[in-house]
Order: structure tokens, then C-alpha cells, then sequence
């Protein structure tokens, strides 16, 4: 039976050898939660991984086990990302172990990122509420239909909220385009968080705490940075725990 710092070894060569890292660097190694999938793969979505080594740093899956073992996978990671959902027999099972990695990373004080249901994940997990997004026909959160045809998702407004943030530090206050694939959002803002866009309809497109490196996003810049360059850099801050 593998150990886990063998399990790592494998993985971080695999990262290596698609950066090509260099003798004497160090990149931040970003532990990406596993789907938890019922089909015996344990896998993460690709253009997560490819974001993340274009933002200067090396994903690594972290597979479902139990807390001591994953304690010890993360004391060889520098950050934790959380990415989009799924739905079905496999979502409970990975909200519940995605709960406790954030619990892990967090007490390690590890900078945390959440993408879209990661966002909620999130929110959830410190105390916060989730809520259907509400049906306004003028804005749409989800276009089904359209990423079954192009493989893009909706793209509509949001406003970034004045004060000192990774959003502002980043893209400033006021209007800004982000893309969209979500059917449920954050209601209550969890204890010590703060909300830094928002929608035209009020829904919640970003928070961060406000002492933490936690951040997430309603929106997906994994894929949005190709059109938006900027989206790569908030990306790479928030896997540093900076705010510009």
C-alpha cells in the first residue's frame, strides 16, 4: 500500500513535468479536491488543473481519505481549491468531505479558494446559508442549453464592491463581465466574511474573509481568464493569500 508522501511524489512529478520546472524553483502546490465520484475515478476538470499551472503554481489531486492522512497531504500543499459541482448520488457525500479538507486547510491557515459551488461550499461550511437563484428572466446564471452547444457559459454584469479587496485590487470598483453556471448561490454570508460583487439582481458573486486567506467566487475564472487576462490573475493571488 502506497503511503501518502509516495501518492504526492507521483503527482508532483506529473505536475513537473507540464511546467517544466526548473532545478532550484519552488512553485506553490495547490491540493485540488477530488470529485468523489461513484465511478472509481479520481479526477479533477482539466481546465481547473491548467488555470492553476498557468497561474504559476502545481495542482495536485487530494483523493478521499480520512482526516489524518489528508492533515498530511496538506502539510505538503500551500493552498486548497474547491471547484464546481455536481449533482446526483455523489454531491452530499462530497460537500461532507469537502467540509472537512476546508476545516484542515483552514487550521493550517492555508489559502482557500471556492468556484462556483466551491463559493458555497464555503459559505456554508463557516456558518453561512445557500438559496435558489431567483428566477429574473433579465439575468441568466445558467444557460443549460448554451454550454451544451458552444461550451461556454452565460456571461453577465456585476459590480465590485468599494473597499479594500482582492476584487478591487485586481479589477477595481464598479461594472465588470464574469461568466456564469449556477442554479443555487450564497444568501447569508457566513460570520467574518465579506461580500465583494454582486450581481444586478442581488446575487452573490464573490466573497472573501476578511481576515483569512479565504476567497471565492460564484463566477468560473479558470475558464473566463482566455477572454479576460485579469481573471488569471486573481487566480494567482488568491492561491498566494494576497490581495494584490
Amino acid at each position: 500500500m502506497r503511503t501518502v508522501k509516495t501518492t504526492m511524489m507521483y503527482l508532483f512529478a506529473a505536475a513537473l513535468v507540464a511546467t517544466g520546472f526548473g532545478a532550484g524553483e519552488r512553485l506553490p502546490v495547490v491540493a485540488i479536491a477530488d470529485y468523489c465520484q461513484t465511478n472509481g475515478v479520481v479526477s479533477v476538470r482539466r481546465n481547473m488543473a491548467e488555470a492553476i499551472l498557468k497561474a504559476g503554481c502545481l495542482p495536485v489531486v487530494l483523493p478521499e481519505m480520512d482526516d489524518a492522512a489528508a492533515d498530511q497531504f496538506l502539510s505538503q500543499c500551500d493552498a486548497v481549491m474547491i471547484g464546481g459541482g455536481i449533482k446526483g448520488n455523489d454531491y452530499l457525500r462530497r460537500c461532507a468531505y469537502e467540509g472537512r479538507v476546508i476545516a484542515l486547510a483552514a487550521k493550517r491557515g492555508l489559502p482557500i479558494v471556492g468556484i462556483c459551488h466551491g463559493c458555497q461550499v464555503i459559505n456554508r461550511h463557516f456558518g453561512g446559508t445557500l438559496a435558489a437563484v431567483p428566477d429574473d428572466r433579465k439575468l441568466v446564471h445558467k444557460d443549460a442549453k448554451r454550454f451544451e452547444r458552444t461550451g461556454e457559459r452565460a456571461e453577465h454584469p456585476v459590480t465590485v464592491s468599494p473597499g479594500g479587496s482582492l476584487m478591487v485590487g485586481v479589477f477595481g470598483e464598479g461594472k465588470l463581465t464574469v461568466n456564469s453556471s449556477h442554479y443555487m448561490r450564497c444568501q447569508k454570508i457566513a460570520p467574518g466574511f465579506r461580500v465583494t460583487a454582486k450581481a444586478e439582481d442581488g446575487v452573490v458573486e464573490a466573497i472573501e474573509h476578511e481576515r483569512l486567506p479565504i476567497f471565492g467566487f460564484q463566477f468560473h475564472p479558470e475558464v473566463y481568464w482566455t477572454k479576460d487576462a485579469r481573471f488569471l490573475e486573481l487566480l494567482r493571488l488568491a492561491l498566494r493569500g494576497k490581495r494584490k
